[in-house]
């Protein structure tokens, strides 16, 4: 992925949070982005991407916890 890709995919997320922020000073620190993508010559079989920062191994696999957590059912609220 080309640098100016990842740093339109970084300033989307920090305009998102910036956007539901309300009213709070919230900073973007870290993401991680995991996407499938269909094959269109091999409809059996499926791309994944897993995309993020340099962060840490251990920061990127809590926030891949964390989705998966508010996927099955929690609150983004909870802490």
């Amino acid at each position: 992925m080309s640098d100016a890709t990842l740093q339109a995919i970084n300033d989307a997320i920090a305009a998102h949070i910036a956007d539901v922020s309300e009213d709070e000073s919230l900073l973007l620190t870290d993401w991680q982005l995991t996407a499938a993508a269909a094959i269109a010559t091999n409809h059996e079989r499926t791309m994944y991407f897993n995309v993020g920062t340099n962060s840490p191994y251990h920061h990127r696999l809590g926030l891949m916890y964390r989705g998966l957590e508010i996927l099955e059912g929690g609150s983004e609220d909870d802490d």
